[in-house]
């Protein structure tokens, strides 16, 4: 919606217990605003939030209203002109800086903390700390389901609903405003650039739980389909550039796709990579490890006029099977090796992204990594993260994946990481074959974190492109419950600690 800004105005409106002139010219002051209106409401506890809303809603002379607590700082100044230009660039009709893609059954809109967004320093008892719900992303904005009180604005002619009076006191007014209005189809998300202190811990009360559990009561059934609501999950966006790279001398990249029975994920694969890929100098080795003719026989079929060839084999083992496809079946001609399971879906030219960062970095190349996400678009990785914790005399090792399970949790720069899935890595070909290879010892899995642990050991880094982005359907492709298997686990741990020297910086100890 492209509202013409100029001279637009903006109204702030807060309730307290005594005005504080102080305060309003720092509302005043900060937001860069000239058409600039402060509506403070002294409020003794006779009225609730809802009513004082509300009644700045009717007493605004401009469309774009912002509540706020009376106990903030704002840190960055035209803080409130950014803000009309998101209204001016965008249908939302509820902004803030903090929210959730996610409604738990309970109420609790910050129970899972993966779904939450948003950044808000606190303060308190001479300490200051930041709540860093997800990463940063400037200029966007992120859709949620519902906002938090301490800063957020509507806009007047956008929304479906005023504030719910019945919403007694001074606890879950924002929350029952804002996810009532998105539930009836008003654009709610958030921002980055209104950057403030909250000099409060937020702290629940025996009111704040009343109103919760009068909120669950109400949001039982969805205001309009009448189903049942609870709990409520919003399909966060998946953020990336896509743009054209221009890759001089492009060296040539061969791509290892092991696949058995699986023609659905697979073709979607290879579709995925010839459609979203302007690289030019590629070539797909399926490697399949056991499928039944007529399956083999619609690969075959599939791949015609494809830079794609089929290899043939009667058994599966990840590290045996990549290892062999690359003595056997490539060349040297080939510069990077590039390993794809056949449940990833290319979002974007991943292939360009990944090779530009190889290009950049050519001497001290290991892997190279991609980011990847689930069907529901929360992160399933964002570079591998491996860890250390002190149990007794012993020390265990752990490993996850950065933003697991996230919405917004992940980077979309190039930076270094530990190592990447082998679901989607990529690897100098001279630089895989002096290692022999994946260590084809394991039995299920973490021969792609030892392959990258060697990469470190050999003085590489290893890269993350977080702009190099593809789903993976891992849930649908995946034969078991993802635990790892002790042998495979004990076989990671002992490269570990016989290479304490080299690896120990890259394995922080975390507090139990």
């Amino acid at each position: 919606m492209n509202t013409n800004k100029k001279n637009m105005g903006l109204t702030i409106a807060f309730s307290t217990k005594s005005i504080d002139p102080d305060f309003i010219s720092h509302l005043k002051s900060t937001c860069g605003v000239k058409n600039v209106e402060v509506l403070p409401y002294e409020n003794k506890g006779k009225f609730s939030l809802t009513e004082v809303y509300n009644k700045a809603l009717d007493d605004s002379s401009n469309d774009i209203v912002v509540f706020t607590h009376d106990d903030i700082i704002l840190e960055n100044n035209n803080w409130g002109r950014k803000l009309i230009k998101y209204y001016v660039n965008s249908e939302y009709g509820l902004l803030g800086v903090a929210g959730t893609t996610h409604m738990a059954s309970t109420g609790r809109w910050w129970q899972d903390s993966t779904k939450m967004m948003g950044r808000v320093k606190h303060t308190n008892d001479g300490k200051t700390w930041e709540n860093k719900y997800c990463s940063v992303f400037n200029k966007e904005i992120l859709e949620t389901c519902c906002l938090d009180g301490v800063l957020f604005s509507c806009h007047k002619k956008r929304i479906e609903s005023r504030f719910d009076e019945s919403v007694s006191g001074f606890h879950f007014y924002d929350i029952d405003f804002t996810f009532n209005n998105h539930l009836l189809g008003v654009k709610c998300g958030i921002i980055f650039d209104i950057r403030l202190i909250h000099k409060s811990m937020g702290a629940t009360n025996e009111q704040w739980e009343e109103n919760r559990k009068s909120f669950v009561t109400k949001f039982s059934l969805h205001p309009k389909t009448n189903k049942p609501l609870l709990p409520y999950a919003l399909k966060p966006r998946i953020i990336f550039r896509d743009k054209k790279l221009k890759i001089k001398n492009q060296p040539k990249v061969s791509i290892i796709i092991p696949s058995k029975d699986n023609l659905d994920l697979l073709f979607k694969c290879v579709t995925s990579i010839a459609n979203k890929t302007r690289y030019t100098n590629y070539e797909v080795l399926i490697a399949d490890t056991g499928s039944n003719e007529d399956n083999k026989n619609k690969i075959k079929e599939f791949i015609k006029d494809k830079k794609c060839k089929l290899v043939e084999y009667n058994f599966y083992h990840f590290s045996e099977i990549n290892n062999e496809v690359v003595e056997n079946h490539i060349d040297d001609t080939t510069e990077l090796l590039l390993f794809c399971n056949d449940d990833i879906e290319l979002l974007n030219d991943a292939i360009s992204e990944m090779v530009s960062v190889y290009h950049k970095n050519k001497k001290v190349c290991g892997t190279v990594g991609a980011r990847l996400h689930f069907g529901d678009n929360t992160v399933q990785h964002d570079g591998v993260f491996l860890f250390s914790r002190k149990n007794n005399d012993n020390i265990q090792i752990g490993l996850t994946h950065y933003g697991h399970k996230s919405s917004y949790s992940y980077t979309t720069n190039n930076i270094d990481r530990v190592g990447s899935t082998a679901a989607f890595l990529m690897i100098p070909k001279t630089l895989f074959d002096s290692f022999g290879g994946f260590n084809e010892n394991y039995i299920e899995c973490l021969e792609d974190v030892e392959l990258n642990l060697r990469c470190l050991m050999a003085g590489k880094r290893n890269l993350f492109c977080g702009n190099a982005v593809a789903y993976h359907y891992e849930s649908q492709s995946r034969k078991t419950d993802g635990a790892i298997r002790q042998e495979d686990y004990q076989l990671m741990v002992s490269l570990i600690e016989n290479n304490k020297d080299k690896l120990s910086k890259f394995i922080p100890l975390m507090q139990n």
